[in-house]
């Protein structure tokens, strides 16, 4: 013992020298580093403004795109951003006719997933590593930061408060299968992103089986805010493949419905990214960093969504317990067979 401990000492004062000079060196480069982010970050802005403009193309709502091109004009008055709204299919079908006809109007996107992946196989997105992504879970981010989500909805089960009692809300898959809840679910008609996801969590065989069983409780209908809207009209118990906002947003007007998370929670990423061939590149780095940015994605939770940002402080509700999903690439390489499953198990079209 004695021999080992002499033997140490020697070592352990070694190793507190090389700690200290490591330490120090660390501190220097940590202070080179972020000078360096900060010339970098004052660059890219002074090449924004000789830009001068960008154009985001969003599938939110047009408030809710004004509400975060207004933000951004705020810090950067120098730079004139507009932006144009559309459906998530309508918006692809835009950019595809863009670069067919090789004019690329648009800077920045936010989209689904099904698109974002889509766009992201064509080649039409910019990798762009915005320093705001630290702060941004695995699995709502690309690898190749091509894109990062802005915010998520969360599949919910919702269901009206007067007609189910306490004791009998759902709390797993499993329970919709019982017998009070034959014909008493609603489902969006086309859920496919939903369908697909859920059956491979489930495993292939597992989820199919199960999907079976669950036709035998739904019935179809068109549109996730129909759906919440019937709940609360007492025409369905309860449905499923809707957002937890889709329900909650009816309950400041009294509508007597809620909603539970069921795991596993498909997670409806909205992918944004640069254009590969941004007509205002840097405009469009500085927007991304922007949206990104614990400001950018407070503006988003103001607008009743679920933004990604980690250090974002949310009522606990929306994210507590969540086990999410995220849509796999095999669902999203093969939507058309997914759709046809989905109809030949539920029907409708």
């Amino acid at each position: 013992m004695k021999t080992c401990f002499v033997l140490r000492v020697p070592c352990l004062g070694l190793m507190r020298g090389e700690l200290l000079a490591g330490a120090l060196l660390s501190l220097a480069l940590l202070a080179c580093f972020g000078a360096a982010t900060r010339l970098g970050a004052q660059g890219l802005k002074e090449k924004a403004e000789a830009e001068g403009k960008l154009m985001f193309y969003a599938t939110f709502n047009a408030a809710d795109s004004k509400t975060l091109v207004d933000g951004f004009k705020q810090l950067y008055p120098n730079i004139d951003a507009a932006f144009y709204r559309g459906s998530d299919s309508a918006m692809m079908e835009r950019i595809l006719t863009e670069n067919r006809a090789g004019q690329t109007l648009w800077d920045v996107v936010v989209t689904t997933s099904f698109y974002g992946h889509n766009l992201k196989k064509r080649g039409l997105l910019a990798a762009y590593d915005s320093p705001e992504r630290k702060f941004y879970r695995d699995g709502y981010k690309d690898p190749q930061a091509l894109w990062t989500s802005t915010y998520t909805n969360y599949a919910a089960f919702g269901y009206n408060t007067q007609n189910v009692p306490k004791a009998s809300v759902p709390r797993s898959f499993n329970d919709l299968l019982k017998p009070e809840w034959k014909g008493q679910i609603g489902m969006e008609s086309r859920p496919y992103e939903w369908f697909g996801t859920m059956v491979k969590a489930m495993g292939d065989e597992k989820g199919l089986a199960y999907m079976r069983e669950l036709a035998k409780q739904t019935h179809l209908r068109a549109g996730r805010t129909l759906l919440a809207q019937l709940v609360a009209a007492g025409e369905f118990k309860g449905a499923l493949t809707a957002y937890s906002q889709t329900f909650e947003v009816l309950k400041p007007s009294g509508a007597p419905v809620d909603w539970v998370y069921l795991n596993p929670v498909f997670a409806n990423i909205h992918p944004t990214g640069v254009a590969a061939k941004a007509p205002h590149p840097n405009a469009a780095r500085l927007f991304i960093d922007f949206v990104l940015s614990k400001r950018g994605q407070e503006l988003i939770r103001g607008m009743n969504r679920i933004p990604d940002r980690t250090d974002v402080t949310l009522d606990p509700r929306w994210t507590e317990g969540v086990k999410p999903v995220f849509a796999p690439a095999e669902v999203l390489e093969n939507f058309e067979r997914y759709g046809k499953q989905f109809h030949e198990i539920f029907g409708g079209r």
